[in-house]
């Protein structure tokens, strides 16, 4: 394909618009929208395994180092009646099979009847069934031999040149271009070939939609559908008055996605305040997550018991919505699971906790299930703990460590099931704070979800949406939130002023919600209306209304460079013990779980309404623990502990009583044990 240049794309957008005359932006949809629903069969957890998700086209054509010429026995063995038939037998209610790769529906049709024909086999034995759609994909040798005018009409992403835009798996796949997602005849394809067929043939019950992102802002998407869709969105965003004052001027008919080169490179980006660049951060996000929605919707209209899911991966410490177009919140109202591939795998390492406690965090206050791989105990323990579910267990019948575990949480669900989490302290990643800053604001926050994970204060992690429910939290951490909406700043204001506690550090409030600087900081307004008329820039502790607020002006990081993103570098705060002391005083009153322990002790605090449930995970796998003490705010009338560590075996837990207040000695901790407190 030759280059396309920047001039000629007025007179392909003119021509895109005469011959499809279907561009238009998509709408965000109501809370009784089929596409935000849940599934009664997932609600109390699952447990998914199965075939691999490879259909034999893309494994020829891909030719990976592992491929070889027995391998076909193995994945037709995946698809028999003793395979699926041995998974229902070892406890795997949801089996897994592959549907649809991207070649197209004519190339991989024997493949997707392959796939109904075990569905089939799955339904017989009481499982439901999760068939993969490669969402990113098309692998346009046979695609564009199905349907020309996918070649002809540009239905994948271009660069600026007008190159076609690649998913890069071992700089081998160059024939996987990436379709877009702006243009209505690739989607309308998408869901009435792919889709229908996967929901009314295969009787697909959960669908996994694979490759869920961008690529890297470098490559922005310039196909004229894209570049339509983008001005729709602004044009039915903004009127013409907002316009002039978010761009300086109203007519955006000739604006563009952004573009960088080696002397303006996109790495370099740290404060991102172009207001187009933000747009097109908002847009990318917007259109995943609006394109979701609809295809979300359009499988429930078939179905309403589909369970989607999507793998954007999790929390994994860097700008997911500038380099992928993923906002975890937006996106996770229209799925019931994420998957997340990092490798952030549980374990104690130079002081630090590494885990996916984010990724189970944001699960949690989004209702979605995360699926990841658990091979060791501690990832077991820690999935348990957090996501109370049991989630992947891979291709092979469960043995070993993966049984253990799957059979503990089905002896013991009512332990997983029916739970609300009793956390009183919540950390905000703000959207504008959280997707227009590629770097302070994430190692800020990551530090104080660090520092409380580890002093085992349990806690949420919010986002804007949340900020209408905070009067159920005792103390609001905003760890450098640097850019905050006039709404969220007056949410945050009125939580304080009804009782709650706010600790504040770095540039919180130093910009509104487009990243303009503020007349004056949102702690500024807040000490001024206390009758001080001095700007904060020190330590500082203040009673606001029924509330009270504290300011650390930084989370102190240790020396070095911070990686951010699949290799992120975890740390601590060098004043952790402040930030630990600011939380307790903001609350005013006794958090209802206080735990003295090592800092490789994880801790979650669940509750019904007549007993709670305490978690408790060993990150460090050299050393059992013992003399942890557990502090209970409440009256309880038993506790006991069980755990997979001992076989099982309930144990009774002594505690003692005084003013109010349980105290409870857990003697010793391997890798997961859970306590149980029965209340009066």
């Amino acid at each position: 394909m030759k280059p396309i240049s920047i001039q000629y794309y007025a007179i392909i957008l003119a021509c895109f618009f005469l011959l499809s005359g279907n561009i238009r932006v998509l709408a965000q949809n109501e809370p009784d929208d089929l596409a935000r629903y849940t599934p009664e069969w997932i609600r109390e957890g699952f447990v998914d395994a199965g075939a691999t998700h490879e259909p034999w086209i893309f494994q020829v054509r891909r030719n990976n180092e592992r491929f070889n010429q027995w391998q076909k026995e193995l994945y037709e063995y995946q698809t028999s009646e003793d395979y699926i038939k041995s998974l229902a037998e070892a406890g795997i209610s949801v089996y897994h099979i592959y549907c649809y790769k991207g070649f197209g529906f004519s190339a991989e049709k024997d493949h997707m009847d392959m796939a109904a024909k075990a569905a089939a086999i799955a339904h017989k034995y009481g499982m439901k069934v999760d068939t993969y759609i490669q969402w990113n994909t098309m692998a346009y040798e046979t695609f564009f031999a199905e349907v020309p005018e996918a070649e002809t009409d540009l239905w994948y992403q271009i660069d600026v040149n007008g190159k076609p835009i690649l998913l890069t798996y071992g700089y081998q796949q160059s024939f996987r271009y990436r379709p877009c997602f702006n243009h209505d005849s690739y989607m309308n394809y998408f869901k009435e070939k792919i889709i229908r067929y996967a929901v009314e043939k295969v009787k697909t019950d959960f669908i996994h939609f694979d490759n869920f992102d961008y690529n890297y802002p470098p490559e922005a998407d310039f196909n004229p559908a894209a570049i339509a869709a983008f001005r729709k969105y602004l044009e039915e965003k903004y009127t013409p008055a907002k316009r002039m004052e978010r761009f300086g001027f109203e007519n955006i008919s000739f604006v563009l996605p952004p573009m960088w080169n080696d002397p303006n490179p996109a790495e370099k980006m740290v404060a991102i305040k172009d207001p187009v660049m933000q747009e097109w951060i908002d847009f990318r996000c917007w259109t995943f997550t609006s394109r979701l929605a609809e295809c979300a919707r359009f499988a429930r209209e078939l179905n309403k018991e589909i369970a989607i899911e999507v793998n954007p991966h999790g929390l994994v410490g860097s700008n997911r919505a500038w380099e992928a177009g993923i906002n975890h919140p937006d996106l996770m109202q229209y799925t019931n699971v994420i998957w997340t591939e990092d490798s952030n795998n549980p374990r104690w390492e130079d002081g630090v906790a590494i885990g996916k406690f984010r990724h189970y965090k944001l699960g949690r206050i989004t209702n979605n299930f995360i699926l990841t791989y658990n091979e060791k105990p501690n990832d077991f323990a820690e999935n348990l703990a957090l996501n109370r579910n049991i989630g992947w267990l891979g291709m092979k019948i469960p043995v070993g460590t993966a049984k253990k575990y799957l059979d503990f949480w089905l002896a013991h669900k009512e332990l997983y099931t029916q739970m609300k989490g009793a956390e009183k302290v919540a950390v905000l990643r703000s959207y504008p704070s959280m997707a227009y800053n590629t770097v302070e604001t994430q190692i800020a926050v990551n530090m104080a979800e660090q520092a409380l994970q580890q002093r085992q204060i349990p806690f949420d992690i919010i986002f804007d949406q949340q900020l209408a429910t905070l009067d159920k939290y005792y103390v609001l951490v905003l760890a450098n939130q640097e850019s905050l909406t006039d709404e969220a700043l007056e949410a945050i204001k009125n939580f304080v002023t009804n009782g709650g506690g706010l600790v504040v550090t770095g540039n919180t409030g130093v910009f509104d919600g487009w990243r303009r600087l503020r007349e004056q900081s949102m702690l500024d307004v807040m000490y001024s209306e206390k009758g001080s008329d001095s700007k904060v820039k020190k330590n500082l502790s203040f009673i606001y209304g029924k509330g009270r607020v504290i300011y650390l002006p930084e989370l102190i990081h240790p020396e070095g460079e911070i990686k951010l993103g699949f290799e992120t570098k975890w740390v601590m705060p060098e004043n952790t013990n402040e930030l630990e002391s600011a939380i307790f005083w903001a609350a005013g009153k006794r958090i209802p779980l206080q735990v003295s322990a090592p800092e490789w002790v994880g801790v979650s605090h669940d509750t019904q309404e007549k007993r709670d449930v305490i978690h408790l995970w060993n990150y460090c796998t050299t050393r059992n623990i013992g003399g942890i003490t557990l502090e209970y705010k409440g009256k309880i009338k038993k506790a006991w502990a069980v755990s997979p560590d001992n076989g099982e075996v309930n144990s009774i837990i002594p505690f003692t009583e005084d003013g109010g207040l349980t105290v409870l000695k857990i003697t010793d901790l391997k890798v997961y044990k859970v306590i149980v407190l029965e209340k009066n």
